[in-house]
């Protein structure tokens, strides 16, 4: 008797809705199961969609998919308490049609996507919770869901950073996910007119502005960075928060959350918007929550749930790679299915796909990110240093002024850095940029 399906994809994301339209177009028989209501309704997004990899399966996708803004500006800044000290980065190629960069709401763009793989002839089923993977001993054969059996061939998990499926079992041994290799994030969504979204960030009707904190506003040894960025009119704001960092520290993350909206830099935009939307969820920390492989016997892992968000301390990207990983293991069951191939090795080539393309390569450079990006120093000292330099720069005081190097070093001593700290700190941010 054969198999239900040719491919079975959990969760209905970036990676599930690009695997299942890619497997469908390809002439396979796809089932996507949603445990959400509808796909998106449980999806958050703290970031920017850059969708080159949906040209590939979707041309022209910006003219259709319900996107909120294309992003023309982004700045990036520190907070401390009391001050902040930022940067911003205007390109004109981003203001240009096709337009590399959008703003976007996944409970709607996931839904779109979740249509479109219908569309392709993918079967989708939302509200679906996925007990477990079907193990016939070590083969991953389909998934179990309320006592029945669905079986397939390969299996791609794309259900999140903390994947019920994965955990515990041969794709990920241990239990629970790390707290010291997994953040959480948090985002409001607060409604604004879009006529004084566009007047207060100073863009044009369809245009957005982002931006990308380092939540020195924290208690110490609490870690996290903070975002916000505009949608057609709404404001999306939130907090990411080191998991680890926070044990024994008495602290609540939603005061953190408080305390980050309520310093200046961000109350000034927040300022007479509708709270309408509010949510957290659990994400993976790059190289070091990936699963103890990427692919098995009759199964892959894609997305967040192989841990494929990344972030070099400026930037944060998930959904992109979500989109190439979802593309990559959608061409991999693909390409066994016509050659009729079974077996532990039947799957291989999805790690092939992955180190040839820019995925594997990306997080196996900036593998010791977390280690720098996760320096306390970065959320309390060095903010501080930050503030005391450019006010030692820009303030007029009134008395004679002193050389550079005397306003760098009043900076140290009054955010409590040494030189040698300083330089060291330095030196391992530089290896990565």
């Amino acid at each position: 008797m054969g198999d239900d399906f040719d491919l079975i994809v959990v969760g209905a994301g970036m990676a599930g809705c690009a695997a299942a339209i890619r497997a469908a177009r390809g002439g396979a028989n796809v089932l996507l199961l949603e445990r959400g209501a509808e796909a998106g309704v449980k999806n958050l997004s703290g970031g920017i969609l850059w969708g080159h990899d949906l040209d590939e399966i979707l041309p022209n996708w910006w003219e259709e998919m319900p996107v909120e803004r294309h992003i023309v500006r982004k700045r990036f800044g520190v907070l401390t308490p009391d001050d902040a000290v930022s940067f911003d980065f205007q390109d004109h190629r981003w203001a240009r049609a096709p337009y590399v960069a959008h703003s976007v709401l996944r409970v709607r763009t996931d839904a779109w996507l979740a249509k479109k793989a219908e569309e392709a002839g993918a079967t989708v089923v939302t509200g679906v919770p996925v007990e477990r993977l079907h193990w016939e001993g070590s083969r991953a054969h389909g998934v179990v869901q309320g006592g029945e059996t669905m079986t397939a061939p390969a299996t791609i998990l794309c259900d999140g950073a903390n994947s019920r499926l994965a955990l515990g079992t041969p794709i990920r041994p241990a239990p629970r996910l790390s707290r010291d290799a997994t953040e959480l994030g948090m985002k409001e969504v607060y409604r604004l007119e879009a006529g004084v979204l566009e007047d207060r960030f100073g863009v044009g009707p369809g245009e957005g502005h982002a931006e990308e904190w380092v939540a020195g506003t924290l208690p110490p040894g609490v870690m996290g960075g903070g975002f916000l960025y505009t949608n057609r009119d709404t404001l999306s704001v939130g907090l990411i928060l080191h998991l680890g960092s926070m044990f024994g520290k008495n602290v609540q993350s939603h005061d953190l959350m408080e305390k980050f909206k309520l310093h200046p830099a961000i109350a000034s935009r927040l300022r007479g918007a509708e709270l309408v939307e509010y949510g957290a969820k659990l994400i993976s920390s790059g190289w070091a929550s990936r699963p103890a492989a990427f692919a098995g016997d009759g199964w892959m892992v894609a997305g967040d749930a192989a841990g494929f968000v990344f972030s070099n301390g400026v930037v944060i990207q998930g959904m992109n790679y979500a989109l190439r990983t979802g593309l990559l293991a959608a061409e991999t069951a693909l390409e066994a299915k016509a050659a009729s191939r079974s077996g532990p090795g039947a799957l291989a080539g999805y790690v092939a796909r992955l180190e040839s393309s820019h995925v594997l390569p990306d997080f196996r450079d900036f593998a010791d990110m977390d280690r720098v990006k996760w320096n306390p120093e970065f959320y309390g000292r060095y903010p501080r240093f930050a503030a005391e330099f450019f006010h030692g720069m820009m303030t007029e005081s009134g008395r004679p002024k002193e050389p550079l190097r005397r306003t760098l070093r009043r900076a140290q001593r009054a955010a409590g850095l040494s030189t040698r700290a300083l330089l060291q700190e330095g030196w391992d941010l530089l290896r990565y940029f």
